[in-house]
């Protein structure tokens, strides 16, 4: 196209081709590559494609339009306007089918010479042609020519005016009859054939849209408008038109012709191409001069059929295939969403117009998003461990197994939740202690409406001061030492035991059955130092060996034993000085504890009340034998404030179901998002008469985000 942009077209039945056209046509073959090296004479599209040059046609200067044959046969028959108003037939290769070979080099000449601006094919009867021509006062604009018609050498014009040079063509392949003639004393920018009726042709005059109807020439239906350059209709809704002037796009819908049914906003620049995506229903896009930015509208929201008064919603967005200004651009006719664009010095892209993504979470927690034609489904493979899980989709699984429905065996919901989560596996403990010891509260007192054991240990304690607290010296059993050790006693200390685990129903305190589970599930370290902290040294060296001999717990049982046989309660020894030693280089929370404890000074076990590794039951049983009235309110009340802040659930066997409760519970759920938890620990005590705050909390709860 001689004095303008290049332009460039898809092949409507080889989807490997492509042509430029410039000052001469191009024919190019697209092919996937990938990551392997671009073969010689190959230009790279993208990252996966390459294009090879197959044929060069230089036969048809000063084109200004280019039509490519609809129908398959023949292959490579293209139809260009010149700037004299002429339209040759011209091909890109040899075609092997002689019945064709013939329209090769064939002419239509207009009376008149002036530029010819647009050609459009029949796609119904392909052997119609409709070229547009500027305006000539004595002539047509709009020709249509029958490319089977017989030649007619003998114009009527000589061919030395016609012509651009005098010996361009034979004379014998000219035809000057054409088997239309529209739109007198007039000029045609654009022409499209409308899909409906193959006897409809749409065409850009110069101040109005025109429908022309070949059936009654006569007469034609138009609007005026200056929106008349680029004329094409929509492939999916075969009334939907744009056309544009300057930097502005009209859509039209047919059925009411009348005025635009949407404008689009107005380019700075402007307008130099718009197409419809032929795989696409609804997207159009535009290019504007100097730019490498190609602009779409998503009309897949248009209603349909388009009310008088209604003006479509669109989605509007901006891709850019590649750094420099963009002469021209192609949709592909099939492949989805790809287009081929070519500069001004004929550089061209591959580039693939990615859909916007709309993403849904489906009942079951699985990811789904739809892309163009596509439902995509994600949804995880293979076994995740539990801390990997979204909440949501442990809940479900959770649900599934009824968790938090075992209202008999509270405990056993902790099991029912599929994972070793040691905070659960305290709260359900916790819950199920509760509801063991009011029941025999209530059997004992049925007047009490709210047992003292659902307000936590923090509170039983605090009853406890009010009475005097009986301490007592305790020696160490299986040993022959005979200094004692100072332990309190009351009724609530023993109570806060029991809820703790450690001790049975009754006035004994008796830790063996709970030494007994503890060594049934392998727990070697905790039982060992459950053991010692009742001043059972012997018992806590045999589990200790017990351990080691089975090969399971910590390497360090043996050594951790015979630590432990050498006891001394003399502060200058040699065996505090190595035992502060080791305990360092012990990983495992309870090992170290156990030597916190003996090389602690009575009524100050820092090193195994602050040890944040050992669960928080095990800690408050030992405060409760160790710490007399005013230690262990103010080392209750701290870590009470450190469970709530933390959000931890082992904290509700100091709060119990009371506000404290409640704050603590909101934290956990605001950290983890695991309100059906909270929501089951409600239902365990619904029969208790509570505050009616903590009986609303999930309603409290409005804030929670899911």
């Amino acid at each position: 196209m001689s004095g303008s942009k290049p332009d460039i077209l898809w092949a409507p039945h080889h989807v490997d081709r492509f042509v430029v056209c410039d000052s001469e046509l191009c024919l190019y073959r697209t092919e996937s590559v990938g990551n392997f090296e671009v073969k010689a004479g190959s230009l790279r599209l993208s990252e996966d494609t390459t294009a090879t040059l197959l044929a060069i046609n230089s036969d048809t200067p000063y084109m200004k339009c280019v039509a490519w044959y609809p129908k398959y046969d023949p292959e490579c028959l293209l139809a260009v306007g010149q700037a004299n108003g002429r339209v040759v037939l011209t091909s890109l290769g040899q075609d092997r089918n002689s019945k064709f070979r013939d329209l090769i080099g064939k002419e239509f000449v207009p009376k008149h010479a002036r530029q010819c601006n647009t050609l459009a094919w029949n796609p119904v009867d392909s052997n119609w042609l409709a070229a547009g021509l500027d305006k000539h006062r004595a002539d047509f604009s709009v020709l249509i020519w029958d490319i089977s018609s017989k030649y007619t050498p003998e114009i009527a014009v000589p061919a030395e005016k016609v012509r651009l040079s005098a010996g361009d063509t034979d004379a014998g392949l000219v035809v000057t009859k054409p088997l239309y003639e529209l739109g007198q004393n007039d000029a045609s920018l654009s022409l499209c054939w409308l899909p409906r009726d193959q006897k409809l042709l749409l065409a850009g005059m110069h101040r109005n849209l025109a429908i022309f109807d070949l059936r009654n020439t006569s007469q034609k239906m138009f609007v005026n408008t200056k929106a008349v350059q680029g004329v094409t209709v929509d492939p999916h809704f075969h009334d939907r038109v744009a056309s544009f002037f300057e930097g502005q796009v009209a859509i039209w819908d047919l059925r009411k012709f009348e005025k635009p049914v949407l404008t689009l906003t107005e380019q700075p620049k402007p307008l130099t191409k718009v197409a419809w995506c032929p795989t696409r229903t609804g997207l159009l896009a535009t290019l504007t001069r100097d730019t490498n930015i190609i602009r779409l509208y998503d009309m897949q929201h248009t209603p349909a059929p388009i009310g008088d008064e209604t003006e479509p919603t669109i989605i509007e967005r901006s891709v850019q295939p590649c750094e420099n200004c963009i002469a021209s651009f192609a949709w592909h006719p099939t492949n989805q969403n790809r287009m081929v664009v070519v500069t001004s010095n004929r550089l061209m892209s591959d580039f693939t117009v990615f859909e916007r993504i709309s993403l849904a979470w489906n009942p079951t927690t699985t990811l789904m998003w739809a892309c163009g034609r596509h439902l995509y489904n994600c949804s995880e493979e293979g076994e995740s461990s539990s801390g990997e899980k979204d909440v949501a989709t442990k809940m479900r699984q959770r649900a599934l197994s009824r968790y938090g429905l075992d209202m008999e065996q509270v405990w056993r919901n902790h099991l029912l939740a599929g994972d070793d989560d040691p905070q659960l596996k305290s709260l359900w403990y916790t819950l199920h202690f509760m509801k063991q010891y009011a029941e025999d509260a209530e059997q004992k007192s049925p007047v009490n409406k709210v047992p003292l054991v659902y307000s936590g240990i923090k509170t039983i304690l605090k009853s406890s001061v009010e009475r005097k607290t009986e301490s007592y010296k305790h020696s160490w059993l299986g040993s022959d030492r005979q200094t004692g050790v100072i332990r309190y006693q009351s009724e609530e200390r023993c109570l806060a035991l029991q809820l703790c685990g450690w001790i049975q129903k009754g006035p004994d305190i008796d830790v063996d059955p709970f030494l007994n589970s503890l060594e049934q599930g392998e727990e070697w370290e905790r039982a060992a130092a459950v053991a010692l902290f009742n001043l059972d040294i012997r018992r806590a060296i045999e589990i200790l060996n017990k351990g080691a001999a089975l090969g399971k717990g910590d390497l360090n049982l043996n050594v951790v034993a015979m630590a432990l046989s050498g006891y001394t309660d003399e502060k200058d020894s040699l065996w505090r000085e190595m035992c502060s030693t080791l305990r360092l280089q012990l990983n495992n929370p309870y090992l170290c504890v156990m030597f916190a404890f003996l090389t602690s000074e009575p009524g100050s076990y820092d090193g195994v009340l602050y040890e944040s590794s050992v669960a928080v039951r095990d800690r408050v049983a030992f405060a409760n034998m160790f710490l007399n009235d005013t230690q262990i309110l103010r080392y209750i009340d701290k870590l009470t404030n450190e469970m709530k802040e933390a959000g931890n659930l082992e904290g509700i066997l100091l709060t119990g179901l009371t506000k404290d409760g409640i704050d603590l519970m909101e934290s956990y759920v605001d950290r983890t998002g695991d309100v059906q938890t909270a929501s089951f620990c409600m239902l365990q005590v619904s029969k208790i008469k509570l505050e009616h705050t903590f009986l609303c909390f999930v309603y409290r709860k409005k804030r929670f985000r899911t």
